[in-house]
């Protein structure tokens, strides 16, 4: 497995905005049996990053006439922010494996002038249906670390990128962490604790298994070993105070909620943390966590970038 710092993000909720389907796995299948996904949670994590999905898209200086590819597309957000960067002029191909999460891209864009920019493509990321050199942009989110073979996955994303163009790549970055270090209820360290069971949860559910190919090397030199050159990377904040909107308030909500909504997960910690969590995330409890005025969200969101 890559050394990677691996961002904690929605398994269930089949990743943020991309697809797992898309190279080939059952949804956040992966390969990794995770169970099918779940659409509420997508949409709740589209509206959650969309402010700094924005501010990526800026940072990549997307140009009008733009022929581009989201790689494991998902629901179909980021689809939709490069539609409205590449102009009439251009066009963004989804791809996805996933002909259900394929059709929430098409119901995003229904009626919406950006819909003929975007063309729909089933495809396995890992060997896609698509011709050389036909992208000026290649995106794919959290999804390459998924693939048994990240590097032979990245290849074929450089196979698909004109010569001197780019491919976007978002991984790693810092975990969020929201609550103070003591929230007044069990053990303080909660967040600390929580972050290394899930860094043993990953590498259990996500990087074992038959035909995984070990690659401990940051993604700057992941990229390199697939042919890319000019590797940069850039990380964006996402920073949030009280009130919380309600998207913003469900998906950290949620963060907590699934390490005792999941029967695995909620084995893995310790009773006194179950019990603290579960009164954290229940709204008729006193210790209730979005009641709170000191919250305050914190987390990294990296893209790296290799020129073809």
């Amino acid at each position: 497995m890559a050394t990677h710092n691996h961002q904690e993000h929605d398994h269930e909720a089949h990743g943020h905005e991309h697809s797992h389907e898309a190279h080939g796995h059952a949804e956040h299948g992966q390969g990794h049996d995770h169970g099918g996904y779940n659409a509420n949670s997508l949409h709740r994590s589209d509206a959650f990053y969309r402010p700094v999905y924005e501010e990526i898209i800026n940072w990549l200086d997307v140009q009008p006439g733009a022929k581009v590819l989201d790689a494991g597309s998902g629901t179909g957000i980021f689809t939709e922010l490069l539609a409205s960067a590449v102009g009439d002029s251009g066009s963004v191909t989804a791809l996805d494996m996933s002909a259900e999460l394929l059709e929430s891209v098409r119901q995003r864009l229904e009626g919406s002038p950006l819909a003929g920019r975007v063309s729909l493509q089933i495809g396995d990321i890992t060997d896609v249906p698509l011709g050389d050199t036909e992208f000026d942009l290649v995106w794919t989110s959290r999804t390459i670390h998924h693939l048994p073979d990240q590097v032979a996955g990245l290849r074929e994303l450089w196979r698909l990128l004109k010569p001197r163009h780019r491919l976007a790549l978002r991984e790693g970055g810092l975990p969020s962490r929201f609550l103070p270090a003591d929230p007044g209820v069990g053990k303080p360290g909660l967040e600390d604790r929580l972050q290394a069971l899930f860094q043993d949860w990953f590498t259990t559910h996500v990087r074992s298994g038959e035909g995984m190919v070990p690659h401990p090397y940051g993604w700057t030199q992941t990229l390199r070993e697939a042919g890319f050159s000019n590797v940069t990377a850039k990380s964006f904040l996402v920073e949030m105070l009280p009130p919380f909107n309600d998207d913003q308030t469900a998906y950290m909500r949620g963060q907590l909620a699934r390490w005792v909504d999941n029967e695995e997960r909620r084995s893995m910690l310790s009773r006194d943390d179950a019990e603290a969590i579960e009164q954290l995330v229940d709204p008729e409890s006193e210790h209730y966590a979005f009641r709170r005025v000191d919250l305050h969200y914190l987390e990294a969101v990296t893209v790296y970038v290799g020129e073809a």
